[in-house]
């Protein structure tokens, strides 16, 4: 029945749609008949039916109560609920950093709310913000929108999983009440010793469970080490809260008189702190599902059920989705479960401990065996979440798990406490010791952080080879079934010799305002622009190398319409990844490989590159010098046009005519009133347009103007805002389109969220 109820919540991942009010009520009522008229498998296939309702109505409720407040311009009175960690101290003066916090509104114009509705807002006001306090706020909402594309970031997934869909951004804001809640005391009090060191954030990422503060270079370095899942807050450090709890208050219950000897009370004592800890941490998603699985596990062990490993784990699992469907949309609890389940299966199955007569001096090779059976088995997982795997993760783990685990974390722990009691030298001396230790961790990091494998799509049923192998070595499955082993082996390897059946592909890629076109034939690609650069990243870095590295693609060239930087800003960081790829642009000041100039004309593959404009090369190119490309394989073209504007268009026209029809038309300046002219469009006579924009960008592209222009031209016309990635697929004889939303990838928490008014 647990894993019925687990099965019943798993359609929310694949569901393209959530049912009909109509279609949960039949479902319910068959599935209430089939618990109470009949018995054995019928009970079961109940459970699967009820968990199935109970998880599709809870996602419905959640968007329905969001969805109303989406795109709206509200006053309203809302809680701050976010600590406060930008201004970490008194002898801190730089100005506050403009950053999203966490609030809860609790009225809207002063109608209060049954219950409270979570919202980050961008908070850029000049005013100090801690939680606690209340704020009479004009805010205007958004909805998270995610970069939709193969290989990326589901930034709508996770939200809808952490249910933070909603976001603002503040107008007005006037303090109605600055009274500070206890969690910001004990941080304000903390951060006077944290801000003396330089590993501050991985200490608020120990001490709070904020990553906000984690710099770039750190997280990079552990992901790429293998070691990030030990700098967030999850089921590992609750069960060292509870373990050195536990230890404490037992070897003090052996101090005290035998009345006093309680058996329960060092449990009863490591969970209030395990819990204390989880609420310091915010009760983050995966804190929260910590504390509830050891309470979980607690309470069977107290009831002295008989049951094993796997049947507490199916419970457990159970209960959380029970309690939050939605879980089952978080990386992190498919990371969590996945590990335990591992863990399980690797002792059950191949127990090398148990071979072992002195336990205490093999420990080394039983931690080896752990570990090194965790990384096989964690493959397909960790591909799935970070699509690579760190070849030195066995030795990076075997050095800081450790470290953070002995030293770090208890150190961390004890100095929260000796802050509080105000011990100013004990504490900070313990703040030095998980200072020091972080220290000694990443130099070893740094020092062996040389070779993270970025592995495509294809190569992911390939990682299940793990578990294979311990079920094969267990039940000697060699003996007898040798050939069958061998069938399996090659079906596990049929994808990476699986060819394409198109002949040529574009995609135009979700990066936001800006531009990023791939054009491949399965092995090597093209990129026309490459996106914006922001202040901490890049298109180039979020968008563009997953997807290429989705595909497992090689550059061979780039190509720059112009120097505005949502179609230049990747270019740099492209560069240092593929050196060996050419370059052309329209720019006297890049060092080209080849200049875009009209009437230049080169092969690739079996497609010809036609450059239509511009006709002299600038050192600084804008719009109007952005290079225009025609592609054609002899059957099927597309014009590429970068940001063209209306009197280029017209130049095009007097000389081109004719040859300006393209079957597919990125349409020009993303879609403003200053490009996508009449006699541009009719020379061009499109079957498909493509236009690459955010959804709210400041300038409401496209504009209402041109879209409409669009269809009084019968012409069909696709946005990445909307639809995310755009891919075209080139056949001998056809050409076929298909997009994120709709087509490769369509779920329910993919929806468009909130109002349509920029594409009605």
């Amino acid at each position: 029945m647990a894993i019925a109820v687990s099965l019943g919540c798993l359609p929310l991942m694949f569901l393209s749609w959530l049912p009909s009010d109509i279609c949960w009520f039949i479902v319910a009522s068959i599935a209430i008949i089939f618990a109470v008229k009949l018995k054995g498998f019928f009970i079961v296939v109940a459970m699967f039916a009820l968990s199935f309702v109970w998880s599709t109505a809870t996602a419905k409720h959640y968007l329905s109560s969001i969805e109303p407040y989406i795109d709206q311009t509200l006053a309203v009175t809302a809680k701050v609920e976010g600590i406060n960690t930008q201004i970490s101290s008194q002898f801190k003066t730089d100005p506050i950093n403009p950053h999203y916090v966490k609030f809860s509104i609790i009225s809207i114009t002063e109608q209060p709310l049954l219950s409270p509705i979570p919202v980050a807002i961008y908070w850029d006001q000049p005013e100090l913000i801690k939680a606690g306090q209340i704020w009479q706020l004009t805010i205007k909402t958004k909805a998270v929108h995610s970069y939709l594309n193969e290989g990326g970031f589901d930034n709508q997934r996770f939200a809808i999983a952490n249910k933070s869909i909603l976001k603002a951004k503040v107008s007005k804001a006037v303090l109605l009440t600055d009274k500070t809640d206890l969690r910001q005391i004990i941080v304000d009090k903390c951060l006077f010793y944290i801000d003396l060191f330089s590993y501050r954030d991985i200490l608020l990422a120990l001490g709070f469970g904020d990553r906000s503060q984690m710099e770039m270079n750190h997280r990079i370095i552990m992901m790429q080490t293998g070691v990030a899942h030990l700098m967030a807050i999850s089921g590992m450090h609750i069960l060292l809260v509870f373990s050195i709890s536990y230890i404490l208050t037992k070897g003090l219950v052996f101090c005290l008189p035998q009345r006093f000897n309680y058996f329960l009370l060092p449990i009863i004592i490591g969970w209030l702190v395990s819990l204390s800890y989880t609420w310091l941490t915010g009760f983050n998603p995966p804190a929260l599902r910590a504390i509830l699985a050891l309470s979980m596990w607690i309470y069977l062990r107290y009831k002295n059920n008989n049951i094993s490993a796997w049947q507490k784990i199916n419970r457990i699992i159970a209960l959380l989705l029970i309690l939050d469907p939605l879980m089952i949309l978080s990386e992190s609890f498919w990371m969590s479960c996945y590990a335990v389940v591992s863990l399980i299966f690797l002792f059950e199955w191949l127990p090398l401990a148990s071979t072992l007569k002195n336990k205490k001096r093999w420990y080394f090779i039983r931690l080896l065996h752990l570990q090194f059976g965790l990384i096989l088995l964690l493959l397909p997982i960790q591909l799935f979440i970070f699509h690579g795997i760190s070849v030195v993760a066995l030795l990076t783990n075997l050095i800081a798990i450790p470290i953070v685990s002995l030293i770090t974390f208890p150190a961390i722990l004890f100095a929260l406490l000796f802050s509080l009691m105000d011990c100013f030298y004990l504490a900070l001396w313990l703040w030095f010791v998980a200072q020091t230790s972080l220290e000694w961790l990443f130099y070893c990091l740094e020092y062996l952080n040389i070779l993270w494998l970025n592995i495509p799509a294809n190569f992911y049923l390939f990682s299940s080879i793990g578990w294979l192998t311990i079920i094969i070595i267990r039940i000697e499955f060699w003996r007898r079934f040798s050939f069958s082993i061998i069938i399996v082996i090659t079906i596990l390897f049929s994808p990476i010799y699986k060819q394409p059946d198109y002949l040529w592909r574009m995609d135009m890629l979700d990066v936001g305002h800006g531009l990023a076109i791939v054009i491949h034939n399965g092995k090597s690609a093209i990129l026309y622009d490459t996106g914006a650069k922001w202040e901490n990243s890049s298109a180039a870095e979020q968008v563009i190398i997953p997807f290429l590295q989705w595909h497992n693609l090689n550059v061979e060239g780039i190509i720059i319409s112009h120097s505005h930087n949502d179609h230049i800003g990747g270019l740099s960081y492209l560069r240092q990844r593929y050196p060996d790829a050419w370059l052309m642009s329209s720019s006297s000041s890049l060092s080209n490989d080849y200049n875009c100039l009209a009437d230049h004309k080169f092969h690739w593959q079996h497609l010809r590159f036609n450059v239509l404009w511009p006709n002299k090369l600038v050192s600084d190119p804008n719009n109007g010098d952005s290079c225009v490309i025609q592609i054609t394989d002899g059957q099927f073209s597309v014009l590429l046009t970068g940001d063209l504007e209306r009197k280029q268009e017209y130049d095009l026209v007097v000389k081109y005519k004719r040859n300006l029809h393209s079957t597919i038309l990125q349409t020009p300046h993303h879609g403003s009133t200053t490009s996508s002219s009449y006699p541009f469009l009719n020379y061009v006579n499109p079957f498909n347009s493509l236009t690459s924009t955010s959804r709210y960008n400041p300038w409401r592209l496209p504009s209402n103007k041109i879209t409409n222009r669009y269809k009084a031209l019968h012409i069909n016309y696709h946005v990445t805002g909307k639809e995310g990635q755009i891919s075209l697929f080139f056949y001998t004889s056809s050409w076929q389109q298909k997009t994120m939303r709709q087509d490769i990838n369509p779920r329910w928490y993919h929806d468009w969220f909130g109002s349509l008014s920029f594409y009605e």
